[in-house]
């Protein structure tokens, strides 16, 4: 595997930022620094909104840093408390970045610094959204998409998806899941993920209660042979031999990956050991320190660490860049266009370690409006400034 990339020097990258934007017809000088930042927040309502028997939920919480010219963004979705999320972005920014400039040294300090901190998930996903909004104010501000201020060349047209149809369901029938399969093949994605074993919802009758989640799968492997199946168990087995049971079932289905079916730990060596399905696992882990240990320990195939709890833009590049050799990473994003972008563009810094990226089914197609752009199951890499995308419109809450 080739070396990893790592970010162009501030002479070099700025000389480049320089000789792009003069180049382009029309195009304003690079943008510095404005006046001090103000921090907002816009809540989007997820469009096809959530069911109560997902893990997280809710809809999508953005933070906006903007210097009264331009503005950053960062999601902050999926905390489960998004009320205190608000509380937690406010002040932290307040402690932690009051007069703060963004560069990729400063922000580079600045993670190092946050890295000891043990987090929470709330106080997790804040800090998150904060590093992604510096990111992409960053780079709007040197007129380049965020990806160059850690390469000169796009490494690819775009990243291959699979799409997330947890929220899309809403009954949770055999109809529903056909119906919506349907559209997720029509709209040219290859693979798709699920979530049909609701009903393990204690350790008693475990392997009893996994039937109706073997059935849609047996089901929809029956209707859709071409597709390729990821199911998410949402630790839902709190006795990994309860799990083991089922292997067999999940086998005979031709799952492309089961993810996380009980708590990490070491019982996943043993599940290494049971089956040849790949495994996936490391969705709201905070920094490198879990994901190193699955990597030491071989405990899956594939890890998925999230840009909006993992620490933001900068941590994700640093877990991809120690897992470089060492096991695939699959960005966990079943969110908004934020952070899609933003594990797109971690992507496009270290594309030999990403084969997909996760993507919520977007059924009504209201994501276009965002600048997001998604074409027979890839999302498409763009060279607009930050992120390439903005928010759609919403209320604004001080």
């Amino acid at each position: 595997m080739p070396t990893p990339p790592s970010p162009v020097s501030r002479r070099t990258f700025v000389r480049t930022s320089a000789a792009l934007a003069a180049a382009a017809v029309g195009a304003p000088s690079i943008v510095r620094a404005q006046r001090p930042l103000m921090l907002r927040f816009r809540t989007i309502p997820d469009p096809d909104g959530w069911h109560p028997a997902l893990r997280l939920k809710g809809d999508w919480l953005v933070v906006e840093l903007s210097d009264g010219v331009l503005s950053g963004y960062g999601e902050a979705s999926h905390s489960n408390d998004d009320e205190r999320c608000k509380q937690a972005v406010t002040e932290l920014f307040a402690r932690h970045y009051a007069d703060f400039t963004p560069s990729i040294e400063n922000l580079a300090r600045k993670e190092r610094e946050i890295a000891s901190i043990d987090a929470d998930l709330v106080t997790a996903t804040a800090f998150s959204a904060l590093n992604q909004a510096f990111y992409d104010l960053l780079a709007r501000r040197e007129q380049v998409p965020v990806w160059r201020l850690f390469r000169d060349k796009a490494p690819f047209a775009g990243v291959k998806l699979y799409t997330t149809i947890n929220r899309t369901l809403q009954t949770r029938s055999a109809e529903e899941y056909s119906t919506i399969v349907g559209e997720v093949r029509a709209q040219g994605f290859s693979i798709f993920k699920c979530a049909p074993f609701e009903a393990v919802n204690s350790p008693d009758n475990a392997v009893a209660k996994s039937a109706p989640g073997l059935a849609t799968l047996n089901r929809l492997r029956e209707e859709f042979p071409d597709l390729g199946i990821r199911v998410d168990f949402h630790e839902r087995y709190a006795r990994p031999e309860d799990f083991f049971a089922i292997l067999p079932e999940l086998e005979r289905v031709r799952l492309d990956w089961i993810e996380e079916p009980f708590a990490m730990g070491a019982a996943y060596a043993e599940l290494k050991r049971r089956t040849r399905l790949r495994v996936s696992a490391g969705e709201i882990f905070w920094g490198d320190s879990r994901f190193a240990e699955i990597r030491r320990n071989k405990w899956a195939d594939v890890i998925m660490p999230d840009v909006k709890h993992v620490g933001g833009f900068g941590p994700l590049l640093g877990v991809m860049k120690a897992s470089a050799g060492a096991i695939e990473v699959s960005p966990h994003n079943p969110a908004g266009p934020i952070s899609t972008a933003a594990s797109l563009h971690a992507a496009a810094v270290y594309p030999d370690l990403v084969r997909t990226l996760e993507y919520t089914f977007d059924r009504k197609r209201t994501r276009q409006a965002t600048g997001e752009r998604v074409e027979g199951g890839v999302l498409l890499l763009n060279d607009k400034p930050g992120w390439g995308v903005e928010p759609p419109g919403a209320s604004v809450i001080a």
